[in-house]
């Protein structure tokens, strides 16, 4: 990572990331490859691959990350079915303003990745589909990237629920499918990564809410790398 600012926000994850996230660099130093396992709620067991890309001049006015899945797309009304993109904007909304509150931080970025697999509560009026996430009462249609699974979560949550299940027990079965550029999600990495997932499990507790100690389990991923090399 060439940018020192960046390089101290990356530091800043290995005791704020959140729990059960992982981001590593990768040699295009605006370029992050990351992983998501979600141990609670309705997604609870799922894993799923994701890619961040950061713009040149990021973290200024308009300057927004592009983070996409890989693979497995999460059914999620959040999440475009075509090609995985989140549109992290929806989180964001006084970035364009300058304000430091309004800034997205890898940190932030991250927890808005976890946040979206945990959204509760959906409520539709006229055109627009309430969302209780990140503090923001009411979302425009415009901002879901794939309005069928909102639709079906307000409309039908029966379906919404069996194809959500669905999505959860596909994302396991093809962890190791091509998508993505997590070398320990193949066959040879199988076992480096179920002892990550383990050292994350203990680490975590009992508390899906808490920061992840990044250090230790970037230790863990280091190891994975030198094994794998």
């Amino acid at each position: 990572m060439s940018s020192p600012s960046l390089t101290l926000e990356y530091k800043h994850l290995l005791t704020h990331c959140p729990t059960g996230v992982l981001l590593v660099p990768t040699s295009n130093p605006l370029t992050f490859t990351g992983s998501i396992f979600l141990r609670r709620g309705a997604y609870q067991n799922s894993i799923y691959k994701f890619r961040v890309v950061l713009p040149e001049g990021y973290n200024g006015p308009g300057k927004f990350p592009e983070v996409y899945f890989e693979g497995m797309v999460p059914f999620n009304p959040m999440v475009r079915p075509a090609d995985g993109f989140l549109d992290v904007k929806s989180g964001f909304f006084s970035w364009n303003e300058g304000e430091m509150e309004g800034k997205c931080f890898l940190v932030s970025l991250l927890t808005y990745v976890k946040k979206i697999f945990y959204i509760k509560r959906f409520g539709v009026e006229r055109d627009s589909v309430e969302i209780g996430i990140l503090g923001c009462q009411e979302i425009d249609r415009k901002y879901f990237a794939n309005m069928e699974a909102a639709e079906l979560f307000v409309q039908d949550r029966e379906e919404y629920d069996r194809r959500l299940m669905e999505n959860v027990r596909e994302s396991q079965e093809k962890v190791y499918e091509d998508g993505g550029s997590w070398k320990f999600f193949s066959r040879r990495g199988g076992e480096v990564k179920d002892s990550i997932l383990k050292k994350m499990n203990d680490i975590a507790g009992q508390d899906d809410t808490k920061g992840a100690k990044g250090d230790e389990i970037l230790e863990a991923v280091k190891v994975c790398k030198e094994d794998l090399n």
